[in-house]
């Protein structure tokens, strides 16, 4: 027992101490300093038990840290003794001894200051005068009422947690509680608040939910939520929360800054349950001075703790939600809206892909198309080639041997007696190639076939293709050394044989006129053949 009476007030011995110890003296000087000044008082049994008024010897403990008490002078046990010793074993057990000592002192003057108008009387719960298995911190009992409140003030309420055991202890400490009459307050430790501001979720052990309390404005939120919230609008809080319930359980949690004297109060509803904690929404909270908290209402059934009417916060929340519910459905018609943009797009792109594959189809088809066609001029080639030879055949005596004969001098002189086979009739032009060295020919050939013109982009398919068709047209349509030509008739041959542009005639006529003014530059340069161009429009 910390405390017993002393000339009819009450003398915490504990309390004494530790003002000693403050003034920097040490254990051995505290104890003397009780010696001299209180020994001879509990000699003569000046101290007496705060429960049952027997004689209490005053203890001096040696050792620092253990506390100071008293104990009946014939050792007997009454319910303060036992009292005592029940709740030193539950606080050594169950919470931070140095957390609680502190913030039940700011309690104590707070609660005092408080309550005086009201002639209260407030002890600590050990001096109640009856044997309990659980005792509070402090129990408050009002004049002229038989009602009594019990306060609590947790520090570890995660004691136990894989057991379960703490939350059992709670849960008979409140039935304890009822079944003694007494009127429930708990307070927890501000360090125990676990709470997210941006999803307005928070999470409360086991043990934390047998210190909640559903007051009367707990049961005008649960109105308040089963009428507003119906149908569409429940479904959404329903969905938006993952609340997982069946009807609307409004509760209150006070958590206590003991330090910065403050106390929060939670307002909310439990929305899911697991093994050892639930998850909560929140409905409100207030942040008050602990001393506003610790007044009694008007009607002095309970204490203040935060704003008794919250009219104003559940139409606030009721609208907020709406608008809430508001922004998510047209972020999801945003949202649809974006999707079926994104499927159109999908389609676009997979069409024109399409049109894409089917336009390299035909392109394919275009080229295998002049592919072939400069095969078959290849093979006119080849033919001219082959006419060309038996031309010079026919030059040749049937009596000579080819290895023997020079076509170019000696037909006239030497053989001018011997049989010739019928000489074809050709075209000048195939007399002047009769002049063409066969290298000579075919590195002409190479180079018109090779060298870059400028525009010539605007023709598609292979460039080689339209150049053979173009020297095609020179060779059916060139007159000797003259050349002469319509850029509109050639464009005309060359479409006929298949070649496109991407571009007007009009641009077009700009590549063909360098191609052609390059094969006069080139027979002029490479076989000393001037060629008289003349370009029409």
């Amino acid at each position: 027992m910390d405390s017993a009476y002393l000339h009819n007030s009450v003398f915490n011995i504990e309390q004494k101490r530790r003002e000693l110890e403050q003034q920097s003296l040490t254990r051995s000087e505290v104890n003397r300093w009780f010696e001299d000044n209180y020994r001879i008082f509990s000699k003569k049994s000046a101290f007496t038990c705060l429960c049952c008024n027997k004689p209490v010897n005053m203890n001096l403990t040696k050792d620092e840290g253990r506390p100071f008490y008293f104990r009946h002078n014939d050792e007997s046990e009454c319910s303060y003794s036992e009292n005592t010793t029940t709740y030193d074993k539950h606080v050594s057990k169950h919470e931070v001894k140095s957390k609680k000592d502190i913030g039940l002192t700011i309690f104590k003057e707070i609660l005092e200051g408080e309550l005086k108008p009201y002639d209260v009387e407030i002890e600590r719960g050990y001096h109640y005068k009856k044997k309990l298995s659980f005792i509070p911190d402090f129990i408050i009992k009002f004049p002229n009422s038989d009602e009594r409140w019990a306060i609590d003030y947790f520090t570890a309420i995660d004691q136990g947690l894989t057991s379960g055991s703490y939350a059992r202890h709670l849960s008979k400490r409140m039935k304890t509680y009822k079944e003694e009459g007494f009127k429930p307050f708990s307070f927890v430790d501000y360090s125990w608040l676990s709470f997210l501001e941006e999803t307005n979720k928070g999470t409360l052990l086991t043990a934390e939910t047998y210190v909640t309390s559903k007051t009367h404005e707990d049961s005008l939120w649960d109105t308040f939520l089963e009428g507003n919230l119906q149908g569409d609008l429940l479904d959404f809080f329903m969905k938006d929360t993952g609340a997982t319930i069946d009807e609307f359980n409004t509760r209150n949690i006070a958590y206590v800054d003991v330090f910065n004297r403050l106390c929060t109060i939670f307002r909310f509803v439990p929305i899911s349950q697991h093994d050892r904690n639930i998850t909560f929404y929140k409905l409100s909270s207030s942040e008050v001075p602990l001393a506003r908290a610790l007044s009694v209402n008007a009607d002095q059934n309970h204490f203040v703790l935060s704003k008794e009417n919250e009219d104003e916060r559940r139409n606030g929340f009721l609208k907020e939600l709406i608008e809430r519910k508001q922004q998510f459905e047209t972020e999801q018609q945003r949202l649809r809206e974006e999707q079926e943009r994104i499927r159109a797009e999908e389609e676009r792109i997979k069409q024109e892909e399409e049109k894409q594959r089917a336009r390299l189809r035909a392109r394919e088809l275009e080229w295998q198309k002049q592919r072939q066609k400069a095969k078959e001029l290849e093979d006119e080639e080849v033919e001219r080639e082959m006419q060309e030879r038996m031309r010079r055949a026919a030059l040749r005596p049937i009596e000579v041997h080819p290895d023997g004969w020079n076509y170019r001098t000696k037909r006239q002189a030497q053989y001018s007696n011997y049989t010739y086979q019928q000489t074809p009739t050709v075209p000048s032009s195939e007399n002047t190639e009769d002049k063409i060295d066969k290298k000579k020919k075919e590195k002409v050939r190479e180079l018109l076939l090779s060298q870059p013109i400028s525009g010539e982009l605007y023709i598609d398919g292979d460039t080689k293709y339209w150049r053979k068709v173009v020297l095609k047209w020179i060779n059916e349509n060139q007159s000797g050394e003259t050349l002469t030509v319509s850029l509109q008739m050639i464009i005309g041959y060359m479409k006929s044989a298949g070649v496109s542009f991407n571009q007007s005639d009009k641009i077009v006529k700009y590549p063909i006129k360098d191609f052609l003014e390059l094969y006069a530059k080139t027979l002029k340069s490479e076989l000393k053949k001037k060629i008289e161009l003349s370009v029409q429009e």
